[in-house]
């Protein structure tokens, strides 16, 4: 962002690809914002027990649509499953992007998320709890990249 690199390929960490796509899709519709002692992050690790929760390693920053325009700040990133240990803030980034640029980049990291995970191995899910709750997270990715894919 801005000259900063956050996080990219060959830095050595580890995200949860599909779990963070969902999350940005979910961005596409609403205002997020950066509150990473209350809310999820955007990008995720995957550590935690189940999908979406309860693992501190992500990164965070604030959505806010306004018109053809979306504005990105407040971005904040933590390294380790400690909330001190380990957090990073990038105050002085400010990102404002046109609304259809912001849709195309995040259409096209989840539709490559998905293909991904498509042509991954056959995912053993556990009991019963977890299988509805890995078919109500894919329904509504789905669902999401359906609502604002054109094409």
């Amino acid at each position: 962002m801005n000259g900063t690199v956050i996080t990219e390929a060959g830095m050595g960490e580890e995200w949860g690809i599909s779990e963070s796509a969902l999350a940005l899709l979910r961005t596409l519709d609403a205002n997020y914002k950066s509150n990473p002692d209350f809310e999820e992050g955007l990008i995720l690790h995957g550590c935690g027990a189940i999908l979406m929760s309860g693992c501190p390693i992500s990164i965070h920053w604030s959505v806010q649509h306004n018109g053809d325009e979306v504005f990105l700040s407040d971005f904040v990133k933590f390294t380790s499953t400690s909330l001190t240990e380990g957090k990073i803030e990038y105050p002085d980034i400010r990102v404002s992007v046109k609304k259809t640029v912001y849709e195309q980049e995040i259409l096209q990291f989840a539709k490559q998320a998905k293909a991904l995970f498509e042509s991954s191995k056959a995912k053993k899910i556990g009991d019963e709890y977890d299988q509805e709750m890995y078919a109500d997270f894919w329904k509504e990715y789905d669902q999401l990249l359906q609502k604002h894919t054109t094409d």
